[in-house]
């Protein structure tokens, strides 16, 4: 018991700091989120993705341990599973913007964001999967490292590239696959060996690829886009703007990344013309679904601004061991 009550201890200590970050300040970009989240609450017809998530979960492509959430938001009225599942999304987004040291406006006044909101879905919770994964890798925390990774991978198409690299970084790679190793077993208790049938639906995504939402460049040069990955590695960054190139390279290379998808970048510490790029599509209704087409490059932007300190010492003669932030 004493025992228990010191790792408590500890791990209050450590979370002080943070819970002093996310207390001191009430960011104003706060006030658009839950403007949006009052505003959407009463239409129940925008909701879309999650009407799915409540009534038809078993037709969706996620990990199965993914339908144990959704059968908790099939359980409450629609409009309340809508404000709670909104709610901790904004706060989880909140927390990965302060873990990885993002901008707050550039996340909760954004067109993805708000897409997010306003059809119900799940990014946030992903994201903030991610940024629990990495806390908890920087203070040593391995158990706390698979929390965040199960939590991420219940839409795995926006967070496994970036699994797998926390979970390379963790101080522990076995303590870290403790907490994902129950819930799996669980999973295959309740639906069985389910990951054969899984795998075979998810060769069917060809409808979702050539949808103008889509900013991967798989649809545009197909397979081909994977061989950015050895370059991604390879590159010599700091881990966290590793951490940003490899959310970069998910983007540019996986087939289906939709630009709500995009609050994963938005939530890291990128430039400002990240954020304009992602909002040219909010005039597409207007100007023509072309205002996608620039998103699509924004990936491979960001991955060329982070190389670029390297790209100017290699055009100067010089060398550098590794790229950081103070390099730029």
């Amino acid at each position: 018991m004493m025992r228990w009550h010191a790792k408590l201890t500890e791990l209050a200590s450590r979370l002080k700091p943070l819970n002093h970050q996310l207390t001191r300040t009430f960011p104003w970009s706060l006030g658009f989120a839950l403007g949006m989240i009052l505003y959407f609450a009463p239409h129940p017809e925008w909701h879309g993705d999650l009407a799915v998530f409540r009534e038809a979960a078993e037709t969706l492509r996620h990990p199965y341990w993914a339908r144990w959430l959704f059968t908790l938001l099939a359980r409450p009225p629609e409009i309340v599973a809508f404000i709670l599942l909104s709610l901790f999304s904004t706060a989880l987004l909140y927390f990965a913007i302060i873990v990885f040291q993002g901008r707050h406006w550039m996340v909760f006044t954004s067109f993805a964001f708000a897409w997010t909101l306003f059809y119900g879905q799940i990014d946030g919770l992903v994201v903030g999967g991610l940024a629990v994964a990495w806390w908890a890798l920087t203070q040593n925390r391995p158990y706390l490292v698979g929390l965040g990774i199960i939590l991420a991978s219940i839409k795995p198409q926006l967070s496994l590239p970036l699994i797998l690299a926390i979970w390379w970084w963790s101080p522990s790679r076995l303590k870290s696959l403790a907490f994902p190793a129950v819930v799996a077993g669980l999973s295959f208790v309740q639906w069985g060996w389910w990951v054969p049938e899984w795998l075979q639906n998810l060769r069917f995504t060809q409808d979702l690829v050539g949808l103008s939402r889509n900013i991967s460049l798989w649809p545009i040069i197909g397979a081909w886009v994977l061989l950015a990955w050895p370059v991604i590695l390879w590159l010599p960054l700091e881990r966290s703007r590793k951490l940003v190139a490899v959310a970069a390279g998910t983007a540019l290379t996986v087939p289906y990344f939709p630009l709500p998808s995009s609050v994963l970048l938005l939530c890291m510490p990128v430039p400002w013309w990240t954020y304009v790029t992602a909002q040219l599509p909010i005039l597409s209704g207007t100007l023509g679904e072309w205002l996608y087409y620039p998103v699509k490059f924004l990936p491979l932007a960001l991955l060329v601004w982070l190389a670029w300190p390297l790209i100017k010492h290699k055009w100067h003669g010089k060398k550098l061991t590794r790229i950081s932030r103070k390099d730029e």
